[in-house]
């Protein structure tokens, strides 16, 4: 059976690109999973995409993102809670920082960040139910700059 004409636009893609600074937090390999993770390089002329389900809480002493900022494109971050009969609850809690904010999420949202505000460390603090993270901006690959003293964020 021939391959359809825009076979190529779909992908199952679940490789990690951020930068090498996911080598220096510790991580636990069973709290969340990757579901998809598009960009330029994985589908040409597409822009940054990613999801991710919460399955437990992050380690302590650790975070999901760390500090960083995007100085050339907006991202929007998503936080969905996963019971069909309570959508709205996030089913946990995520702490997220924006700017020097610390806001404490147990409620499905989107988050919007424009380009040049510092934003993370990024916690999974409680999970009852999973959660799926779901971060995407105009830009053709994923690109942050992380501050100089970012890895003060561990604890």
């Amino acid at each position: 059976m021939a391959e359809l004409k825009y076979s190529k636009l779909i992908t199952k893609n679940r490789e990690h690109r951020h930068s090498d600074w996911v080598s220096k937090v510790p991580r636990d390999p069973e709290g969340g999973k990757i579901l998809t993770w598009v960009d330029g390089d994985v589908i040409p002329g597409a822009f940054y995409y990613e999801s991710f389900m919460a399955i437990k809480p992050t380690l302590e002493g650790s975070f999901n993102d760390p500090p960083h900022i995007h100085d050339d494109w907006d991202e929007v971050i998503g936080i969905y809670g996963t019971n069909p009969a309570d959508p709205y609850n996030l089913g946990g809690e995520v702490q997220i920082t924006l700017g020097d904010e610390v806001h404490s999420i147990t409620e499905s949202c989107a988050i919007f960040v424009p380009r040049g505000l510092q934003h993370c460390p990024l916690v999974i603090k409680k999970v009852s139910t999973p959660i799926i993270l779901v971060t995407t901006g105009a830009s053709r690959n994923y690109i942050q700059r992380l501050p100089e003293d970012w890895e003060k964020s561990l604890g």
